[in-house]
């Protein structure tokens, strides 16, 4: 029945000491805070990704209206600012 005990002392020591590459510290974060964590950092990436190429759209679009349709048009207007 000792054997049992200290089995179980041994168990209970293990438990205590922190172990993983999680764990960076004496106290361990809840396994829960990490996930949240980790899925806000993707979110956050995500939205950023997302943003971006609406954005570079939006830009593209606003491009295309500021220059005129016929692409020899803008060489006329700058030869005659030119001269």
């Amino acid at each position: 029945m000792s054997d049992m005990t200290e089995s179980a002392k041994k168990f209970a020591k293990r438990q205590d000491q922190p172990s993983g590459w999680h764990l960076e510290h004496d106290t361990a974060p809840s396994l829960y805070s990490w996930v949240a964590l980790q899925m806000g950092k993707g979110a956050f990436y995500a939205a950023v990704l997302f943003f971006g190429v609406v954005l570079f759209i939006y830009a593209l679009r606003l491009l295309s209206r500021v220059l005129p349709e016929d692409p020899y048009a803008a060489i006329d207007a700058v030869q005659r600012v030119l001269t």
